[in-house]
Parts: structure tokens; sequence; C-alpha cells
């Protein structure tokens, strides 16, 4: 018959639970001893990386790398936690693993213990009373033989104990670490807390600033040296500047640095360690000073980061930036010009050649290549500033004059928002033009230096003026008498043609007395607009004075004149004859040529020298050469013939010019200046004189070619001759005009003396009845 099992005694359940209780607690002991031992080397090993470097002069560890160190620290722990406690503790602990534990470290328990757990934890009934009475003998002797039990021996108390000490070792390291260094376990906590405070250094160092060379005031050659400050670690600087590095180290600080390390990095890429230089010995004051001034800090073109460390303090993240300087990028004027101009306002690009008339009102309008807080302008003439301060920034200028009286050169300086200012000002310079006086040209036709009382005087010229002409005139004046104004009229070009009438102002009413003797002075004056200095300006052509002859007078001196033109008419015709020879030697030669070189070179050497063929080829072509020269001879001869008679007849028009001004142009004397004179001198010069020079220039293309060559000759020949006689028919002529001439001339004299013989007549009768009466 079968019967339940029984329970476990008491005292067996009261042993495995104390064991499993030991059992949990040496895991929570362990575990928790290595999580304070890798909190500990946390805490040192973040310590060493935080501080060490600092020694070295580096920087202590950011935010963020000691953020990454909690996280560390925190993920270690919990895996620890999680590793060594939690599935640890998670681990089933059942009776009979445990008393399986206590039977292998007591072996003389027989598996008594064993048995009767599982015996008490099976579900099957007992079936029989033997199998009643072996489990009971079995417990019987579990029971016996648990007092012999030592839960303590079950553990290795070693992991426990290394553990253990390796955590109080931990805590008692960084509690002495507090007690010894407790400034230093604090600044490492509030790190640790991450907080900015900062590991004491034993040297003290300070970034003074940038030494920048910068040109003085505007108008000022000289420059000086400026030290510019960081702000925000940050210092901006010019594109191309030179500059020097300004560092101090504290001499009353606890350690002074030999010499102090500029680390840079260039925009560039380019990275680098360098020395600084350093400055006396910092005795005399309470500072030490290092300097750098060579690359990269020589002609920055790129920005520049860079850390400066002496000894263990580090100056770090500075930043010197390159920034373009200001510059103007265009300049416009803006001028209201002056009324009298009567010109719209105008607006130009300001360049070298800006002028502006005098009076004009002026905006000059400037504009810069970036956003700028001040400019300066200094007026070079006067060596006058005018400071401009803006707020807002703005990148246009504006400067205004009211009336421009002078010249205006400017050199503008500008000063940009980082403060920087253009290296060489810049320049401009507008020209105050006066306004100057009308342009006058006069010049008289048909009268020379002398002219009769009756004259007729005709005046051409131009008068021009920037503006407009107000009013012209014609001022005539006696020397030494009256004095009359004629008006002027010009046409839309500035050109006149006016006629002054001496016979006119002869009458009663007249205004002029002009009598033989005196001498007439003409002027031609232009007033124009300009009101600035109340009048407008007066411009006048070169004074014309004429000596006022009797009708006599002025025929002896024009024939003076015809007598001069005679003689260089002579003289030409002379030069045409000597011409007219040149081209007989042409002819002849030509003539010579036709026999070929054989002939010619022995008509040029006697029969008795022999001569080769290369000699007489030698000899034909200096022939030929010498051909062509008198050929081109020839030609200039008449092409100056030509000129001079053309300056002949000029001079024969210019007399017949003053003949008819004066009025003396008799029926008589222009058909023979005119028909016999001028008509034929104009007829030598075109077309005899132009015929004779094509003639030539046929010559000279053909002076090799000897058979076509000779027709042409006799062609120049032929219109030299006619050159010749027809220059012979007009001499002539001019000998009639002399005879004619002095025919005239002696009986000016016979009446000159029958004039004078009556007056002493008349004189001689009235002494006469004057000695009657006494």
């Amino acid at each position: 018959m079968s019967t339940s099992r029984e329970p476990l005694p008491e005292s067996i359940t009261s042993l495995l639970d104390t064991l499993r209780g030991r059992i949990r607690r040496y895991v929570i002991l362990e575990g928790f001893a290595a999580i304070l031992i890798w909190l500990a080397v946390v805490f040192w090993i973040g310590l060493a990386l935080d501080y060490v470097p600092v020694t070295f002069g580096a920087s202590e560890m950011p935010v963020e790398a000691r953020t990454v160190l909690l996280a560390i620290a925190g993920i270690g722990s919990l895996w620890l936690f999680f590793r060594m406690i939690v599935s640890r503790l998670w681990v089933s602990m059942p009776n009979r693993s445990l008393a399986l534990l206590i039977e292998r470290r007591y072996p003389q328990l027989g598996e008594c213990l064993l048995t009767t757990v599982e015996a008490s934890e099976s579900k099957h009934e007992v079936v029989d009373a033997y199998e009643q009475e072996m489990l009971a003998k079995t417990r019987h002797d579990a029971l016996a033989a648990i007092p012999e039990v030592n839960l303590t021996e079950l553990f290795d108390p070693t992991p426990l104990w290394r553990n253990g000490l390796g955590a109080l070792f931990a805590i008692i390291t960084i509690g002495i670490f507090a007690v010894i260094a407790f400034a230093s376990f604090q600044i490492w906590i509030s790190r640790l807390a991450l907080s900015d405070q900062v590991w004491p250094r034993l040297a003290q160092m300070e970034v003074v600033g940038l030494e920048v060379l910068q040109r003085d005031n505007a108008g000022s050659e000289g420059s000086t040296t400026v030290v510019l400050p960081f702000q925000d670690k940050v210092v901006k600087v010019a594109r191309g500047s030179s500059v020097r590095l300004l560092v101090a180290a504290n001499t009353d600080a606890s350690y002074v640095p030999r010499y102090a390390t500029l680390v840079y990095r260039t925009a560039d890429g380019i990275s680098d360690s360098v020395r600084m230089q350093r400055m006396g010995n910092g005795e005399e004051e309470d500072q030490l000073p290092f300097v750098y001034d060579r690359k990269p800090l020589i002609g920055m073109a790129n920005s520049l980061d860079f850390d400066v460390i002496g000894y263990d303090h580090k100056l770090a993240d500075y930043r010197i930036e390159v920034v373009d300087r200001p510059f103007i990028t265009s300049s416009e004027v803006d001028a209201v010009l002056p009324e009298y101009t009567e010109l719209l306002p105008r607006k130009e690009v300001v360049s070298g050649a800006t002028q502006l008339p005098v009076g004009s009102e002026v905006t000059l309008t400037m504009t810069s290549s970036k956003p700028i807080v001040a400019a300066t302008l200094f007026d070079l003439s006067t060596q006058e500033s005018k400071q401009l301060k803006f707020d807002p920034p703005v990148t246009t200028i504006e400067q205004k004059y009211a009336s421009l009286s002078r010249d205006l050169p400017l050199e503008i300086s500008l000063e940009d928002i980082d403060g920087i200012a253009n290296e060489i000002p810049y320049r401009l310079k507008i020209s105050a033009a006066p306004d100057m006086p009308p342009a006058v040209e006069m010049r008289p036709v048909g009268v020379g230096s002398a002219i009769t009382k009756d004259a007729r005087i005709q005046l051409e010229g131009r008068i021009q003026d920037d503006f407009g002409v107000d009013r012209s005139w014609v001022e005539v004046q006696v020397v030494g008498g009256a004095k009359m104004e004629v008006p002027l009229t010009t046409d839309s070009d500035g050109n006149f043609t006016t006629v002054i009438d001496l016979k006119e102002q002869q009458t009663p009413d007249g205004v002029l007395r002009v009598e033989p003797d005196d001498k007439v002075t003409i002027s031609v004056f232009a007033q124009d607009k300009c009101d600035l200095d109340g009048e407008g300006n007066i411009g006048t052509a070169d004074r014309l004075q004429l000596d006022v002859v009797t009708p006599d007078k002025l025929l002896s001196l024009l024939e003076g004149r015809e007598l001069d033109l005679r003689r260089r008419f002579e003289q030409i015709r002379d030069e045409t004859m000597r011409l007219r020879e040149e081209f007989t030697r042409i002819q002849i030669d030509a003539k010579r040529f036709v026999l070929g070189i054989n002939e010619f070179a022995a008509s040029e050497s006697s029969p008795e020298e022999g001569i080769s063929t290369v000699n007489a080829e030698d000899l034909y072509r200096k022939a030929l050469d010498l051909q062509r020269l008198r050929i081109q001879r020839a030609h200039q001869a008449s092409k100056k013939a030509d000129g001079e008679l053309v300056g002949i007849k000029v001079g024969f028009e210019e007399i017949r010019a003053e003949l008819t001004s004066n009025r003396m142009d008799t029926t008589a004397r222009k058909e023979r200046l005119e028909k016999m004179i001028i008509e034929p001198i104009t007829k030598l010069s075109d077309p005899m004189h132009a015929q004779l020079q094509s003639t030539t220039q046929e010559l000279e293309a053909l002076y090799d070619q000897p058979e076509p060559f000779l027709p042409v000759v006799e062609v120049a020949l032929e219109q030299t001759d006619a050159i010749i006689l027809e220059m012979e028919r007009i001499l002539e002529k001019m000998f009639d005009l002399e005879n004619f001439n002095e025919l005239m001339e002696k009986m000016r004299l016979l009446i000159d003396a029958q004039t004078k013989l009556r007056e002493e007549t008349e004189d001689l009768r009235k002494q006469q009845i004057l000695d009657l009466l006494d």
C-alpha cells in the first residue's frame, strides 16, 4: 500500500536557505567592488588625460571629451552591474543544486543530503515499506551530518578579497588625493561635472595683440605701427599685411618660460609650430615679451588659427582673419552748370580729364567695395581734412560743393566695418575750368600795310566761345584821334565778314577824320555770356595798324612790289631755261643709249683703251642711273617753278585787290593786271607746268628703254620751249606795265612840281603886296 512522501526537514531547509543567501551576498559584494574599481580607474585615467597634457602646455579635455568619459564610466558601470550582479542573481538556485554543492564539499555525507532533498521534492508516492524505511534512514543520516557542515568552506574568498581590496585601495587613493590636493580634487570633480573651470598654470601667458604697419592720416606720406587687440580671440587684418604677433609672460608667476611656441594652422591646410623670439629678460618689468613676425605673418593672404604655448600655459583658438581692404569702385560727379552756359545738368564718371566750369554746383558720389563706417576727404590744395562718419555703415559716399571755384584734388581714405583702412588713399581731381574769353580771329582782305583815306577795309574772321557770344564789334581808331565802334554779326559757325568804308566816315556827319600820315588801328572784340564776375569776358584779335597815305604814295608802294615780283619772275624764267638745257643733255644721252652697251662704252673711252664686257655693262648702268637722277631733278625743278609762279600770281592779285579796296582800280589797270599778267601766269601753272610734270614722270618710267624714251624727251623739250616763250611774252607785258608806271610817275612828279610852283608863286605875290603896303 503506497504512502505520501515526507516534507524536507526544517533544519535542512534552513541550511539551504542560508547557503542561498550567502551566495547572493557574495555576488553583490563582488559586483559592487568591481564597479568601484572601474569608477576609480576611470577617475584616475580621466584625471591623467585631463591634467597631464596641461603640464606640457596643452589644453584640458574639452567638454565633449569629458562627456564621453562620463558616458564610458556610466556604460561600464551598468555593464558590470548587469554582468556581475543582475545576471548572476537572476540564476535559479534550487534545493537540489545547493545540496549537490554541499555534497561535493563534504563527500562523507554519502549523498544522504541530496537523496533526502530529491525524495522530498519527488512527486511519486512510496509504494512499499522497504523504500519507506530506506528514505527514513537516509533522512536520519542527513540530519545527523548537518552539524558538521560549515557553509563558509563552500566559498572561495580570493575573488571577493581581491575585488574588495581593490575597491578599498581605490577609495583610499581617492581619499588621500582629496586630502592632500583638495583644490585639485575639487577642480577635477567640477570638471567631471562638465564645468568650464580650468587647471591652474605655473606659467601665465597673455596675447597682447598684433602690431601692424599703417599709413598716417590722409595727406601724409609717413606710416606708423599700431597694436590691434584681439576681440573674443579674433583680430582682423587687411589682405597682404605683414604683422607681428606680440605675446607676454607674467614674470610674477610661479614659472617664467624660457621660450614660447606658436602653433598655427592656415586656411589652405598648412600647419606648423615655430618658436617665438624672446625680447629682453623681463627683469625691469613685470612682463617678458615674445614676438614673431616671420612666415606666415608676412604678406598674409589667408586667415590663420593659432595657439601659443608657454611651458604649461596654452592660449588656444586665437584667429587672425584676413579680409579685403575697402576701395573705391566708382566715382561719379553730378554737376549743375552755371546759367550762362545754358547747358543741362550732367552726370559723368570722374576721370583724369574731368573738367567742370567754374561756378558749377557739384555732388560727388563714390561707391566702396564694402560697407564703411568712416571716410576722410583730404583736400590736397588747402591741406584740409574732412571727417565723415556713417551709422549704419554705407557703401555710397556723397559730398556736395555749392560752387566750384578752383581745382578740387582729393585723397579719400576709407575705414570699413572691420576697422580696416585702404592702404593707399584714392585720388581724384575735378578741374575747375575758368570761362575763357572768346577766341577771335581776324584778317584783312585786299588791304596791305598802307591805305588811302577813301579805302574800303574788308575784314574776315571767326569768333568762337564755349558757351556762346553775347555781343561782338569792330573798333576803328585814329591814333591820337577819334574812335568808332561798329557792331559785328556772325553766322551760326561764328564766321563774319564786314567792310569798314573810311570814305563814308569822311562826310560832315562822319565820326572819323582820316588824313594822310595818320595811323588807323582796327580791332575786333567779342564778349561772352559769363556773368560770374558781373560782366562777360572780352576777347580780341591781333590789332591791325594801317598807315594812311596819299593815292600817289600808295601807287608808288604798289609799283615797288610789282618790280620785286617781275625780278622774281625773271629768275624763274632763267631757271626754266636751265631746265631746258637739262632736258637737252637727257636727250643727247638717250640717243647714245640707243646704240647699245658696247657702242656706248666705246664712245666713253679712247680707241687705245680696251674695255671688258663687265666694265661696259657697269659703265652703261651708271650712265642710266645718272640719267634717272637728271630726270628726277628736272621734275623737282618744274614743281618748284610751278609753286613760285603761284606765289607771284597771288602777289599780283593782292596788288589788284588793294587797288580795288582803295578805290584806285581804273579799268585800264584792272585789264592790264588781269589779262596781261594774272591769267597768263595761271596758264603757266596749269596746264603747262602740270603737263611738263606728267611728262617727266613718264620719262622716269622709261629711262632704261631708249627706243620709246626719245619721243617723250622731244615732247618735254617742246613743253619747256612753250613755257619759256609764254614767260617771255609775260615779261614783255610786265615791262610795258613798268614803262607805264614810270610814265605815270613822271607825270605825278610834273604835277607835284607844277603845284609847288603855283604855291610858291602865290606866296611871292602875297609877299610883294605886303611889301607895297609897307
